[in-house]
């Protein structure tokens, strides 16, 4: 089933496409970032507007079942404004507090998709500040997001039929 938004024209979604898809609706109001620690510490120097970072998964596991592979990435996401240096405790607090309400609009929408398993129950943060160069201040939540409907193990790469792989890559 072709996903619009998700799937591209020869690629079928991948976990990234999908949480990019879903930031993309959220609205104009929040900027995405698909990314390292180190690039996004590049990156955010440009930014005008609140953040969603997908920092790029250091593991995960495949679930096979029922003629599917399904990704679950242990994953990092990090909701990120910008702070001035010499920032006041009262103004840290409050951007830390719009910082949880981005992620309970993100966690919102990510249920709402029904491209993942919910989000529900407990879910921990860090609070982000003086990590990175650029003066950004957040939290980061590391949930593990597991696909609802995964790569069919019916057709011989996760690729669309009558195409190839990824450029450069042989097909697997």
């Amino acid at each position: 089933m072709e996903r619009p938004g998700i799937d591209a024209e020869q690629q079928l979604g991948t976990v990234e496409q999908k949480i990019r898809h879903i930031v993309e609706n959220m609205g104009e109001d929040v900027q995405y970032f698909f990314s390292n620690w180190a690039q996004a510490n590049v990156a955010l120097d440009k930014v005008t507007r609140p953040s969603i970072i997908y920092v790029l998964p250091p593991s995960g596991s495949l679930t096979f079942c029922r003629g599917q592979v399904k990704d679950a990435p242990n994953s990092q996401i990090a909701f990120v404004c910008h702070t001035k240096f010499d920032f006041d405790g009262a103004e840290n607090d409050g951007i830390i507090e719009a910082m949880k309400r981005l992620c309970i609009r993100f966690v919102k929408a990510f249920n709402a998709s029904g491209l993942f398993e919910m989000i529900d129950g407990q879910l921990g943060y860090r609070v982000l500040y003086d990590h990175l160069d650029v003066n950004v201040t957040g939290i980061v939540i590391e949930p593990t997001l597991k696909e609802e409907e995964g790569v069919s193990l019916c057709i011989s790469s996760p690729v669309r039929q009558g195409t190839t792989s990824m450029p450069g890559y042989p097909n697997l």
